[in-house]
């Protein structure tokens, strides 16, 4: 049985939790919160701490804290010496990625971007690679919630993170030409709303809202022979749209946070890394950054 230490058990932690015990793994728990840690016990963890130093020994560790901490917790990780699987978005700055890699992370390092492992977007790779759309001329997607909590970022961090790893996963790599972008600030000057358009073959069109009245997550491809589109994150088929009609493509439901979950374990086990190391994790950051200084942002 693999221990697994969990950093961070709130809400999206809870959710760790129960996957890396339905994945067999024994998990230990730090979290400051007494609630979280009632929560973490009440549910299946075998010991809770108040204190990343209280961890006993582990085989590979998960991070689900705030955005500010992720990357000083897995900075304190690494002379552990086993993998991390840190949760979005590890690095706000290249200097932070810098310091991970100086402190020896590249090799331990690991982010988890759950739209790697969506079915949908990996069945609207596929059509774009094979070519059943005709030559990709675009790619569009909507981002839309009311968002309580940025968790210590605003909408680049916290959503626009999310939308990147989509393009990347479809094309291979983020655009580099930054061709617009304009953004929605709240009343205390957060940046909560943004609009992009990256690259011009295809072009990459970013909607991403975190103040709006309608919740909607989509992913469309636009191209000579057709469309397809992702409608839904929970959805169980993707549309695609030509000549011959619509259709509907059965994908695959399970959850893509138990796939990534499970991918980490299965390198712990001595299998393959997971699929986004922190060199990948960085060049995400400085696409952030480069979107963040377009719209006249400081890092």
């Amino acid at each position: 049985m693999m221990t697994v230490g969990l950093v961070g058990c709130g809400k999206w932690g809870a959710n760790i939790l129960r996957d890396l015990l339905s994945l067999g793994c024994e998990v230990q728990v730090v979290d400051f919160a007494p609630g979280a840690r009632a929560h973490a016990l009440q549910h299946g963890a075998a010991g809770v701490y108040d204190a990343l130093e209280s961890l006993p020994p582990c085989q590979g560790f998960v991070v689900a804290v705030p955005i500010p901490d992720l990357a000083p917790v897995c900075a304190r990780l690494i002379p552990r010496g086993r993998p991390i699987f840190a949760e979005k978005t590890l690095c706000t700055s290249m200097e932070a990625v810098a310091d991970l890699e100086a402190l020896g992370g590249r090799d331990l390092i690991y982010a988890m971007h759950k739209w790697h492992y969506h079915p949908g977007i990996e069945a609207l790779r596929r059509l774009a690679a094979e070519g059943s759309l005709g030559m990709l001329r675009g790619i569009h997607t909507t981002r839309h919630a009311w968002v309580p909590d940025f968790h210590g970022g605003d909408v680049f961090w916290t959503l626009a993170i999310h939308d990147l790893t989509i393009v990347e996963h479809i094309l291979g790599e983020v655009p580099t030409q930054v061709r617009a972008v304009d953004i929605v600030q709240d009343e205390f000057g957060l940046p909560v709303g943004l609009t992009a358009m990256l690259g011009s073959d295809p072009a990459v069109v970013l909607s991403v809202h975190g103040r709006h009245w309608n919740r909607q997550t989509s992913i469309s491809l636009h191209g000579t022979h057709g469309t397809a589109g992702l409608l839904d994150a929970c959805a169980d088929h993707i549309v695609l749209r030509d000549k011959y009609g619509e259709r509907q493509l059965p994908i695959d439901t399970t959850f893509p946070l138990l796939l990534e979950l499970n991918e980490f374990i299965t390198h712990l086990k001595g299998g393959p890394p997971p699929r986004c190391g922190l060199s990948q994790a960085g060049e995400l950051t400085r696409r952030l950054l480069e979107l963040r200084s377009a719209a006249g942002l400081s890092s």
